[in-house]
């Protein structure tokens, strides 16, 4: 069965892992590359998983069986403009690094994540939930129209890959 969970301030090692495989497996899904993340500190992965699990403005959550994460997801309060978080948008979580392992794929979790961080951006009286995707992920694309999620027309150049548009996604938070 597979457990979503918060990440904790603990989950250094296991951030730097499924990062490591969310990169290697989707590179034109994310902002943050391959590379980036492999050049990264223990310190580093220490202060996201701290970020992540103490901060007010951000929350992420692990898809994990059998003590191996399958699936990844954060949340920030704001929304991302220009290439980067915009933290006084206060009525916006925006969702990023979304991502499930394929041989985990189409099974729920990936639903399961995005209603993790939707109940968290309840928590904190958002009124609106944030997606983006690439342009030539069909597949996320259709995943999140299932979550009720509408292209709100805005485009941004994937700081990863800029020949690539972001689609920006966005659904009611309930």
């Amino acid at each position: 069965m597979t457990e979503i969970r918060a990440v904790r301030t603990s989950d250094a090692a296991l951030l730097r892992d499924i990062h490591l495989r969310m990169y290697a497996d989707a590179p034109d899904a994310f902002s943050e590359t391959l590379a980036q993340a492999r050049a990264m500190t223990v310190q580093d992965w220490q202060q996201r998983a701290g970020q992540y699990a103490g901060g007010p403005d951000a929350v992420a959550f692990a898809a994990i069986e059998a003590e191996t994460t399958y699936g990844f997801i954060a949340g920030f309060v704001g929304r991302w403009r220009e290439g980067a978080m915009r933290w006084d948008d206060r009525d916006t979580v925006t969702m990023a690094k979304t991502w499930v392992d394929p041989v985990r794929r189409r099974r729920g979790i990936g639903r399961a994540l995005t209603e993790a961080v939707a109940s968290w951006a309840k928590e904190k009286k958002a009124t609106t939930l944030e997606a983006q995707v690439t342009e030539n992920n069909g597949p996320a694309i259709e995943f999140y129209q299932k979550l009720v999620f509408t292209d709100i027309g805005r485009r941004e150049p994937l700081l990863s890959n800029p020949t690539l548009q972001i689609h920006f996604l966005a659904r009611p938070v309930s």
